[in-house]
């Protein structure tokens, strides 16, 4: 019983990790994707009047501006493998819980617990928005080589989609994360 005890603890634990992980690498994208983007409208912008030889001196702004579009553009890369990463560790867990049910359903209790029914149901019914979330994001990042600078709304629309996409809002709004966050929470509290 005690060992039973355990191994839902530490896979509500993981559950929880994961989860906050995964928004918490969306947080960092948005910060790193508005760094983007400020990189993109300053390349665009020529802010060097006065000097003598101007065309080096834009020349080099220019250069350094590309190198750190390059540097925080390949960050968000890195930043999306997490996120594949944690969405697979979320498959990982929720085959996990599908064991546990199962092998209790075939033991003496006979019973899961209700908060591995509520993480059971909650990746079952959110692993395709984590997926799709990805694939979007994916996709926008691939976009941002093609972007035009000069095109403001266009910029607009792109920040606003990575921050706010709809599989996000799907996820925290009809699937109630911080609800289930604060029962997983109270199940590790309890001795």
């Amino acid at each position: 019983m005690k060992a039973e005890k355990r191994g839902e603890t530490l896979i509500v634990n993981e559950s929880i990790l994961c989860i906050k992980r995964y928004f918490d690498l969306h947080d960092s994208t948005v910060i790193s994707i508005n760094e983007l983007i400020k990189i993109i409208i300053q390349k665009n912008e020529s802010p060097i009047t006065g000097f003598d030889e101007t065309e080096e001196f834009e020349d080099l702004v220019k250069n350094e501006l590309t190198y750190a579009f390059i540097k925080e553009f390949e960050a968000v890369k890195l930043t999306l493998i997490e996120l594949k990463a944690c969405i697979n560790e979320m498959k990982r867990l929720n085959g996990i819980i599908d064991e546990a049910q199962y092998d209790k359903a075939i033991s003496s209790s006979g019973r899961c617990s209700n908060i591995l029914l509520s993480l059971r149901n909650f990746f079952k019914s959110t692993l395709t928005h984590f997926r799709r979330d990805y694939m979007l994001k994916k996709k926008l990042h691939e976009a941002l080589i093609h972007v035009d600078s000069s095109c403001e709304n266009e910029i607009n629309r792109l920040q606003l989609m990575w921050k706010e996409t709809p599989f996000l809002f799907t996820i925290l709004h009809k699937h109630k994360v911080n609800k289930l966050i604060m029962e997983c929470k109270q199940f590790l509290q309890k001795p």
